[in-house]
């Protein structure tokens, strides 16, 4: 028995050794030399030596390193600014969210993008040539030099309007009390792209930029919404 104890400690000291050793061993990884713009393809930064490999210990390695450019990869782009420093994941680049160009856009509109949460974007049904109807939520903010706080209200910003891309994006930050809440949704998101006039676009550009909550409707068929409905605090149960 003391013999295969005996036994039993050298060769785990032995395979302990061995861990060791591997995890000293160096492992071709690509570190970030410079920024990496977003959009900037796995190519370009391998030929302008924004990433470029190097050899760690391969406990220093993280999952998912990026370890070689094959074909595929060089084609896809930079999902995210990649900062100087990085060891860089595979997952950092990818295909960038869905943009429309101009052939999706019809004659007379323009393309504007918005920034809008699962619910608000009425996730998952949302698809390109989809019609909705975007409500508008504002009020409720301190005012005035007394600090009052005004009724809430929600309006129809724009009645209808077609969709004509969307891309997917996530992990967006929770709420702040600088930031808009209609682009400081927690959880997932997605670019949300439209075709507006160009007056509907300057409506569109001032809600997202004053900061009320924006919110999407699935327009059905034959359906007729009121553009001068509005909804607050006093009336909503009246309706």
């Amino acid at each position: 028995v003391a013999m295969l104890g005996v036994v039993g400690v050298v060769v785990y000291a032995q395979a302990a050794d061995g861990r060791a050793v591997a995890g000293q061993a160096p492992q071709t990884v690509f570190i970030a030399k410079a920024e990496v713009p977003m959009g900037t393809t796995a190519a370009d930064a391998v030929s302008q030596q924004l990433i470029v490999p190097e050899s760690v210990v391969a406990k220093g390695v993280p999952l998912g390193a990026l370890k070689a450019v094959t074909a595929d990869i060089a084609k896809q782009v930079a999902t995210s600014t990649i900062q100087p420093g990085e060891i860089v994941l595979t997952s950092r680049f990818g295909a960038l969210p869905s943009t429309a160009n101009t052939s999706t856009i019809p004659a007379g509109m323009i393309a504007i993008t918005v920034n809008l949460a699962d619910p608000q974007r009425i996730a998952p049904l949302l698809t390109p040539q989809s019609h909705i109807v975007i409500f508008d939520t504002l009020g409720g903010k301190a005012s005035g030099a007394a600090a009052t706080t005004t009724a809430q209200e929600t309006r129809i910003l724009l009645a209808d309007v077609e969709v004509i891309g969307v891309g997917s994006q996530t992990s967006q930050p929770a709420p702040t009390a600088a930031a808009g809440a209609q682009q400081q949704q927690a959880g997932n998101a997605a670019l949300v792209t439209v075709a507006v006039s160009p007056a509907d676009g300057q409506l569109l550009v001032h809600a997202v930029q004053t900061g009320t909550l924006l919110y999407g409707g699935l327009l059905g068929t034959g359906v007729k919404v009121n553009p001068k409905s509005v909804v607050n605090d006093a009336t909503i149960l009246s309706h």
